[in-house]
């Protein structure tokens, strides 16, 4: 079992697979050649790869004449090979109707092969990249080679021994290319680098809490932003103090492990404002005095997933070289019960001075993200403030886990984070911002009150945070409480932690949509 402070020795081996871009070559070996190809009339329809020895050829001559297919995405056929040829398989994998195929579609395809050859023993891959370009679109090598490393993710830095199974996840991915030039190769190793990066969004995610608090967090995050050349700054309880972050302070008052808040940076040009990404990072969250029922408590390790895939996304920035100066900054708590702890009925002071009554101490994330948002908007003078956060259950019970909601104050913004959104499959829904909901959160004794009653929850978590962020600075909110874990498997994600909006902010961030 690996040590606590070896996160990034994983981070840069097995929290991706091995990637290799190649031309075709008769010293090209693999367990398995898959072969991309949309359907037409039920048929496959890509070209015939003249490159394999005489009888494999022929098998896959005879696997594509016969082939019915489907249409539906990530279908796979396969004919054994003869002993001689490089590959001990060939299996057609379905992109889906041709002429209609999608990134997502490819995104699923690759997923969907990765399983597959999982349950076959299969852990070296060839993929026809030539073909998948024919079948998909120029980017289709890329946005592969990024599913199959996701995919092929698992956490197991905690196990003793390998799980039950024997569906051992691939192990590496070489993409054969007739045309194998400097843009495909730097495409290919931008997915690679991004998979790994989401990947370590969920590694970190998945940690107990007995493993991961806030001053644990605060120390490993130093290791990974001194491996990835970001500069780092953790703010200890007493400087929180001096910050007069009564909110944040309050959410973690409870634990025997006090708060941590911990920004990096990245410096991608010279000048220019920043962008800031705002995390919540509450470690666990036991809700406090207004305790969660018991059965839930286990899966609060998860309620730090904003803060993680705000640390992933600041490693891609500085391992893509991303030209924008980025900030991130992670509030660490850990919400507890103890005679120290914040109780329903307080009133707490936020940094910019703002009293908020305590009206139920499960609703939390928003104290710790105030204090956050009124710091960054303070010390960075920011471009745009993005806050991640699994805040409400409530935005769960109105968008399912198909989509993260999204509010914001600035309609450039989110019509950017919409379009980024559906690039990368990491889907936002807007919501509303409307004064109705603010009007929930008049406060009795104070400024505000820290929830809203039971109507419109998300909406009025949403509505509290905007009390912190100045509406002349371009601010978006994703609640991703619905989407930052998965209880069941998905196309290539396994059980647990997603990873969800680190694909999303780098595309966001590359496409320069932003406004300002």
């Amino acid at each position: 079992m690996r040590k606590e402070g070896e996160i990034m020795a994983k981070a840069e081996s097995d929290l991706g697979i091995d990637v290799r871009l190649s031309s075709w070559s008769p010293r090209l070996r693999a367990d398995v050649l898959l072969i991309p190809a949309a359907m037409a009339g039920g048929k496959v329809r890509t070209r015939l790869i003249n490159r394999l020895p005489r009888a494999a050829a022929s098998r896959l001559d005879e696997l594509i004449a016969g082939y019915h297919g489907v249409k539906k995405s990530g279908a796979v056929d396969d004919a054994i090979l003869p002993g001689k040829a490089p590959f001990r398989r060939v299996a057609i994998v379905s992109l889906g109707e041709q002429g209609k195929v999608k990134p997502g579609d490819v995104r699923s395809a690759a997923g969907a092969a990765a399983d597959w050859c999982a349950r076959h023993g299969f852990r070296h891959v060839a993929v026809d990249g030539d073909a998948l370009q024919l079948a998909a679109n120029k980017d289709a090598p890329a946005q592969w080679v990024e599913a199959s490393g996701l995919a092929a993710y698992r956490y197991t830095r905690l196990r003793s021994k390998p799980a039950g199974d024997n569906a051992r996840p691939i192990e590496s991915v070489v993409l054969a290319s007739s045309n194998p030039g400097a843009a495909l190769r730097g495409a290919i190793e931008r997915a690679h680098a991004l998979s790994q990066c989401v990947n370590l969004a969920r590694e970190l995610g998945h940690e107990p809490p007995n493993v991961i608090n806030p001053v644990t967090l605060a120390e490993r995050v130093r290791k990974i932003a001194r491996a990835a050349g970001l500069r780092c700054t953790v703010f200890d309880e007493r400087q929180l103090k001096t910050k007069r972050m009564g909110a944040f302070l309050a959410v973690g008052a409870g634990s025997a492990t006090p708060p941590r808040m911990i920004v990096l940076e990245h410096r991608g040009k010279s000048g220019g404002r920043p962008v800031v990404l705002v995390g919540k990072a509450v470690t666990l969250d036991t809700g406090g005095y207004s305790i969660k029922p018991a059965a839930s408590i286990p899966d609060m390790k998860y309620d730090k997933c904003g803060g993680m895939a705000v640390i992933g996304a600041m490693v891609a920035a500085a391992r893509l070289k991303l030209k924008v100066n980025l900030i991130g900054v992670l509030g660490a708590a850990e919400n507890m019960i103890s005679s120290k702890a914040f109780r329903p009925g307080d009133i707490v002071t936020a940094s910019n001075g703002t009293t908020i009554e305590i009206n139920n101490t499960d609703a939390e994330g928003r104290l710790v993200l105030a204090d956050c948002l009124v710091y960054s908007a303070q010390a960075f003078k920011p471009a745009v403030i993005i806050d991640l956060a699994t805040l409400t259950g409530a935005i769960t019970t109105a968008l399912g886990n198909a989509c993260g909601g999204l509010y914001s104050n600035n309609d450039k913004l989110a019509e950017s984070l919409i379009a980024a959104g559906e690039r990368t499959d990491e889907r936002l829904w807007r919501m509303p911002l409307w004064t109705a909901y603010r009007d929930q959160l008049v406060g009795t004794d104070s400024d505000l009150k820290n929830v809203g009653g039971p109507a419109g929850g998300a909406n009025t978590a949403a509505a509290f945070l905007r009390e912190f962020v100045d509406d002349k600075t371009p601010w978006a909110h994703l609640d991703i409480a619905g989407v930052a874990r998965t209880d069941k498997a998905l196309a290539y994600c396994p059980i647990g932690a997603t990873g969800f909006g680190v694909r999303l902010l780098i595309d966001l961030l590359s496409s320069g949509a932003l406004p300002g």
